[in-house]
């Protein structure tokens, strides 16, 4: 049986993303990335409408329904999150952001392949989350039950846990963001995203027996 793992991460305010630009005042349903040619990397921006901002990096090139196509290009060797994935043989699948938070889904091979991956980008942008995972072979209808000893989270990683379960913050589209659930607990974006990367590292050896080896 498959060890894969489908992931998907947000990494807020990315150091180097053009993309990110379009999702400050409207969502970014999908990147289309094109071979890179003469050391710059063609891109593909599908937002749910015309962007409000006029100093995002594109230009429009197409318009249907509720959404508007952009199309611009980046430096191969820019250094974006996607890359960080990349690099470790995880094709990004899919691209999306909203309020200045990235999210990229992409399938590691088990859990010590994501952890290396989510270790990367930890080391190249200030904050970054596991949203959701899904591990091969794994059916909504046909799946074992998990249990997680509450008392393996500090009263303020669960504290933090709910607060972004009941503002919505892992829902898709999310229903808050980083800044919102951080003002909720009266704290800055940064400590929000270091408890909850905390709590999620014990979610996820309660999820997966053989993760011993954190994702922090």
């Amino acid at each position: 049986m498959s060890t894969g793992i489908l992931a998907t991460v947000t990494v807020r305010e990315p150091a180097a993303c053009p993309v990110v630009e379009f999702g400050r005042s409207r969502r970014v349903r999908s990147v289309t990335t094109g071979q890179p040619s003469r050391g710059r990397i063609p891109l593909e921006v599908t937002t749910d409408g015309p962007v409000e901002r006029d100093d995002h990096p594109g230009e429009e090139v197409f318009s249907y329904d509720a959404e508007t196509v952009y199309r611009l290009d980046r430096p191969a060797d820019q250094g974006c999150a996607c890359d960080y994935v990349e690099r470790h043989d995880c094709p990004v699948r899919d691209i999306s952001a909203e309020d200045g938070e990235l999210l990229v889904t992409f399938i590691a091979s088990d859990l010590a392949e994501l952890r290396d991956v989510v270790a990367d980008l930890r080391a190249h942008e200030q904050s970054v989350t596991v949203r959701s995972l899904r591990q091969s072979g794994t059916d909504e209808g046909d799946s074992e039950p998990v249990f997680v000893d509450k008392q393996a989270f500090t009263d303020r990683q669960r504290e933090v846990l709910r607060t972004a379960h009941e503002l919505g913050y892992f829902e898709r589209p999310k229903q808050a963001n980083a800044g919102e659930v951080a003002a909720a607990l009266d704290v800055c974006p940064s400590t929000f995203a270091g408890h909850l990367a905390a709590a999620q590292t014990k979610l996820m050896d309660a999820l997966f027996e053989e993760g011993a080896a954190e994702l922090d």
